[in-house]
């Protein structure tokens, strides 16, 4: 058969043309221009169709294929370009035929760091993209339960000795019964902080600062409404007794019952006085359960050397009993003494109330004292006490510790000896109670605007460092 090609030859190279021949050359022309325009066609198509299978196997899904798996995937966002955010490159099932997008091409939450999914291309080869599950280590960022440690300080201290065994402070005033935290029996301390335990040992028990009614330095007394009254204690007296055989022992008549410590008061009397001249006073503290040791005659002026000397000397005898085989042996409150005295003993009760064993002092119609207290103070005096008065009110002026002073309207010095001591008896008894035995219903006698002693009869109430 010839070819269209030798046909056209022949035509060209033959005879002249005809008309006929003419035409039959122009068809075998156009004949072979077509034959050469579908040839350049079908190789074009082949190139295209090469190239678009190229890009697809390389993209990880192509242009996100509407076809079947085996052209890129049918995933529509893990197109090319960009690759889809985290986890949004089309589900492991989708993401093309492993032979054409990768392994789990697109691979769930890869494409790239999470979150970004990287352009298609630069997600790393098929099958990597990134790895998996990655974005930030589990359970960083701290450790669990951090933040401070969950002890906060020792339950149940709040100080240094706190109180002695069996003293305390009943529970219920304000802190941890004694017995149990107090410390060895005996210690005590005023509590530092308004009715938390511990404290400074030996500064009177109960809650010093604040007004609280924390652990006791001696032992707790049952509460009483009426402090005019009589205490709990059946009473006695010892005569000729204490460190020079002149002092004279107002005390309750059994001693430490029930392991009750008995706090020791030690009594300065007036000028020239006998400790027994008030007895009435005396023996009422004792009913409330506190050892009273009048000391000998004190001839003394105000801040004589030796009236200091005598009551110093009866509180070191007193405590020395405590550990002595008699009458006082293990039932003394040796850090919840008392110094008290009436005139001049008002005024030496002050010079040895920095002893270490002294928790609170009382000065009654006292004179101008000072000394390195450590515990709290009461003073009482009155509007008649033209000389004490003045001088009262220095040493309450020097205090540095939680002082009150009580002034009776119309009380002169010699007041504290008439009926057995007046409205100032009560008085300094719930200021023990208080400050010693841990009595809470004490406290209306010194705090507040209406307190007792801030009204009729008593005056012009006056607080220092009070807390």
């Amino acid at each position: 058969m010839r070819t269209t090609r030798e046909i056209s030859q022949r035509l060209e190279h033959g005879v002249a043309p005809t008309r006929l021949r003419r035409r039959a050359l122009r068809t075998v022309r156009r004949t072979d221009l077509g034959r050469v325009a579908v040839s350049h066609w079908l190789v074009a198509s082949v190139l295209v169709a090469g190239a678009a299978c190229s890009f697809d196997s390389t993209g990880g899904g192509g242009s996100g294929g509407t076809t079947s798996p085996a052209t890129g995937g049918t995933a529509s966002t893990g197109g090319a370009g960009s690759g889809g955010t985290s986890g949004s490159g089309g589900s492991s099932a989708t993401g093309g035929v492993p032979a054409t997008g990768g392994t789990n091409a697109g691979g769930s939450g890869s494409g790239g760091a999470p979150g970004t999914g990287g352009t298609v291309g630069t997600g790393g080869s098929r099958g990597t993209g990134g790895i998996q599950g990655s974005g930030g280590t589990p359970a960083s960022g701290g450790r669990s339960g951090s933040g401070g440690s969950s002890t906060g300080g020792v339950t149940g201290t709040g100080g240094a000795t706190g109180g002695r065994g069996g003293s305390g402070g009943a529970i219920a005033t304000g802190g941890t019964a004694g017995r149990a935290t107090g410390g060895a029996p005996g210690t005590g301390g005023m509590p530092a902080t308004g009715g938390q335990a511990g404290g400074q040992p030996g500064t009177g028990g109960g809650s010093g600062t604040g007004g609280g009614t924390g652990l006791a330095c001696a032992s707790t007394l049952p509460a009483v409404t009426d402090y005019s009254a009589t205490g709990p204690f059946a009473t006695t007296t010892e005569n000729n007794t204490g460190p020079d055989s002149k002092s004279v022992i107002y005390r309750p008549k059994t001693l430490g019952e029930n392991g009750f410590l008995h706090a020791p008061i030690i009594f300065g009397p007036g000028i020239g006085m006998q400790a027994s001249q008030l007895s009435g006073l005396l023996l009422s503290f004792a009913s409330h359960g506190f050892v009273v040791v009048g000391t000998a005659v004190l001839n003394g002026g105000p801040n004589d050397p030796a009236n200091k000397a005598t009551m110093q000397n009866a509180l070191t005898w007193i405590l020395q009993q405590n550990d002595k085989a008699g009458t006082y042996q293990g039932k003394i409150a040796t850090k919840c003494a008392i110094s008290m005295g009436y005139s001049v003993g008002g005024t030496a009760a002050v010079e040895i109330g920095g002893d270490p064993a002294v928790a609170t002092v009382v000065s009654i119609h006292g004179h101008t004292a000072t000394a390195a207290l450590h515990g709290t103070m009461f003073q009482t005096t009155g509007t008649a006490d033209t000389k004490g008065l003045p001088m009262q009110q220095k040493t309450f002026d020097q205090s540095k510790v939680q002082t009150f002073m009580g002034t009776v309207t119309g009380a002169d010095h010699g007041y504290i000896q008439n009926a057995t001591g007046g409205v100032q008896r009560p008085a300094i008894i719930a200021w023990m109670r208080y400050w010693i035995n841990g009595d809470s219903g004490a406290k209306k006698y010194f705090w507040g605007d209406s307190c007792v002693c801030c009204v009729s009869p008593w005056e012009n109430p006056q607080r220092k460092n009070w807390q």
